[in-house]
């Protein structure tokens, strides 16, 4: 029960970091990867999280809502800004 609720407050702060990169980003197309997510927790949020935890959670939102991954070693995926309203995180 309590790795649930770990879960699930990983999820919404990964939420929260994707909102807060498209809020602040100036093209139509953001490019999400778990080490900029973990970057913009620390700087915000003052949370340090595993990459390897937040890439998992990355991954599954990615599945999810059918993101384009990008051909690169660390898994890097596309989201359109107009997206991320329509996002599903659960």
């Amino acid at each position: 029960m309590v790795a649930n609720q770990d879960r699930e407050k990983i999820i919404s702060l990964v939420k929260q970091a994707i909102e807060m990169l498209c809020e602040k980003n100036i093209s139509n197309v953001v490019i999400l990867s778990s080490y900029k997510i973990n970057s913009v927790l620390k700087e915000n949020f003052g949370i340090n999280i595993r990459v390897d935890k937040i890439g998992r959670i990355l991954s599954t939102i990615a599945k999810r809502n059918h993101l384009k991954r990008l051909k690169t070693n660390i898994p890097k995926y596309k989201l359109h800004i107009s997206m991320v309203s329509n996002l599903e995180f659960f």
